[in-house]
């Protein structure tokens, strides 16, 4: 989920799903049987060293467990929310709910999604953001628009990423993705991760670096564990 380089599928950038509407999710909610819900929603729980986004640390360095429910519709429609620990101090939470529409032209999956990121400890710091998504064959590009924010120079800032996943044994994937963070208010920079993941007899153990061109950054490596089901 949200520590993920792989972009095989469109996704939005913390949640890690794909997919607009809330009524039209909503809408759809209630048509599912009680069978129909449990194999339609997937849950997921990780523990990682990082928490790793668009080549930085944004929890200061400090591991971090998260966890997220999603539930996707047949006809498209898909609605979840994510949870991160940050840095256990200040910082606190992020809970990011999030909804979208996913569809299939030919061969490539699209969607259109909108997230919010909300961090109820700390002041102005919540926003949201516009995510379209396109993927086709391990390939993965993606644009996150930031559409509302309470810091007002967050707003209007973009984030374009292309990425490539594929699998070099039955239980190992490798991954990378490069991208560029163009803040609305000041020069952006580059930014890339390299992943590689093994399934385990209960889960998923991952290794992730993580880099931006930017004055000052530092690499960032990430070892998680994560189950979903």
């Amino acid at each position: 989920m949200m520590n993920t380089t792989t972009m095989r599928t469109p996704q939005p950038r913390r949640a890690a799903a794909a997919g607009l509407t809330l009524s039209a999710a909503a809408l759809a909610l209630p048509t599912a049987s009680a069978e129909d819900w449990a194999e339609r929603t997937t849950f997921e729980f990780g523990v990682f060293s990082d928490y790793l986004d668009t080549g930085e640390s944004v929890s200061k360095n400090n591991a971090v467990a998260q966890g997220g429910i999603e539930y996707g519709h047949p006809g498209g429609p898909f609605l979840g929310t994510a949870v991160s620990t940050l840095d256990g101090n200040e910082q606190g939470q992020e809970v990011v709910p999030y909804l979208g529409y996913g569809f299939t032209a030919g061969e490539v999956d699209l969607s259109l999604a909108y997230e919010y990121a909300y961090y109820p400890e700390q002041d102005d710091a919540d926003e949201g953001e516009v995510i379209l998504g396109a993927g086709w064959r391990g390939l993965g590009a993606e644009l996150a628009y930031m559409a509302n924010a309470d810091d007002s120079d967050a707003a209007g800032s973009i984030v374009y990423a292309l990425g490539y996943g594929f699998d070099v044994a039955e239980d190992i994937a490798l991954d990378a993705t490069i991208g560029y963070d163009d803040p609305d208010d000041a020069s952006g920079d580059a930014f890339w991760e390299l992943g590689v993941s093994r399934a385990v007899d209960v889960g998923e153990i991952s290794l992730v670096y993580g880099s931006r061109d930017e004055s000052g950054a530092q690499d960032v490596f990430v070892a998680g564990y994560s189950v979903s089901f």
